[in-house]
């Protein structure tokens, strides 16, 4: 692993290879991964993460008490991420002895929905809530009334305005300022306009808006703008005619910045018009699809978060609250800006293996 600068963005953001695959802390069945890790829980997770370098030690299985009852809320499972989310879930909640239940969304604009499966979750007798939440704060009454209960409620990935026992989430701000940084760098003030498309997702989100956020913000000040953002669904049926209405709205766009189901879409449109090469394009999470672009310099960039050691972390800080037995209750695995000089480093540890079932409960 190569040294990273001691501040929060560069940490996220350092551009040499710093992914770790887990590893086995002892001769028993726990694992080890380099986190950034809060000293005390923030009330929000919108509150500002000012974190320290930690290795975050999972619990031996040998050290849980009790077959734990865990309930696991997705906003969806049809995009390779969410599969990863689940998929390190699914592993990790096996690895430590627990019952768990998946209940699926359905899709991020499914509020209601969610807030009923939230109630599905209390009334199976469920110890500890860990929630994808489609909304920031509609789940604040019910997290609360389920707290108040002795239920341990665990905000995953997305991120929640409110209090909760424990936090595995990224700061997507700090994502976006990734990219946008990055391009700031290569085009400072008085090098000449550049102009970018931002596609971050579906709106009313907290991690799209807040990619795009991070991202407008990191931009000000350089030579690069941005034109418009443009939020739709994460799939990449969802992500394709809002590509084909960008590329014909704005021909002449030097840089496309998107999830990254966006930038297979916007692949596939200039892979059809014969323009690859011609516009710059960075993704806010990785796929299994983006890997060979990235190499061959079709994508010049793409964030990626590994995405299955946090749920991973999320279901072993979870269970280390049930047993009493937490340390860490904020953290994140460290995140970074992959391109064709380090994408060889990207372990397969941020993706489900490809023949794995979607599996939506564990006895």
């Amino acid at each position: 692993m190569k040294t990273c600068f001691n501040t929060l963005a560069a940490t996220l953001v350092c551009t040499t290879a710093i992914f770790s695959s887990l590893t086995s802390a002892n001769a028993a069945d726990s694992w080890t991964f380099p986190v950034l890790a809060m000293d005390k829980l923030r009330d929000s997770a919108t509150l500002p993460f000012t974190a320290k370098k930690v290795d975050y030690k999972s619990l031996d299985s040998s050290e849980v008490t009790k077959k734990w009852n865990l309930c696991f809320l997705a906003p969806h499972t049809t995009n390779e991420i969410l599969r990863s989310y689940l998929y390190g879930t699914v592993e990790e909640t096996k690895r430590l002895g627990a019952k768990l239940t998946v209940f699926d969304a359905g899709g991020y604009g499914n509020l209601d929905k969610q807030l009923a499966q939230f109630d599905d979750c209390v009334t199976l007798g469920a110890n500890a809530i860990m929630i994808m939440a489609v909304s920031p704060t509609a789940f604040n009454q019910k997290i609360a009334e389920a707290r108040a209960k002795g239920i341990k409620v665990v905000d995953v990935n997305v991120g929640i305005d409110g209090p909760v026992d424990g936090r595995a989430v990224v700061t997507y701000i700090e994502v976006g300022k990734i990219i946008g940084e990055a391009l700031a760098a290569k085009h400072p003030a008085g090098s000449g306009k550049q102009t970018s498309l931002v596609l971050p997702g579906p709106a009313g989100v907290s991690w799209s808006e807040d990619t795009a956020k991070g991202y407008l913000e990191a931009i000000k000040g350089s030579d690069v703008a941005s034109e418009k953002t443009m939020y739709g669904g994460s799939s990449r049926l969802e992500q394709q005619p809002l590509v084909e209405d960008g590329l014909v709205t704005y021909p002449g766009i030097n840089y496309i910045v998107g999830i990254g189901t966006a930038i297979e879409a916007v692949l596939n449109a200039l892979r059809e018009q014969g323009r690859v090469g011609e516009i710059g394009l960075y993704g806010s999470f990785i796929t299994p699809d983006l890997i060979k672009p990235i190499e061959n310099g079709e994508v010049a960039g793409v964030v990626v978060e590994n995405s299955i050691v946090i749920n991973k972390m999320a279901v072993d800080m979870t269970i280390r609250l049930l047993e009493n037995k937490a340390k860490y209750t904020d953290a994140i695995p460290a995140v970074t800006l992959v391109d064709k000089s380090n994408v060889a480093d990207v372990p397969a540890a941020n993706f489900a293996p490809s023949d794995w079932k979607v599996q939506l409960s564990v006895d």
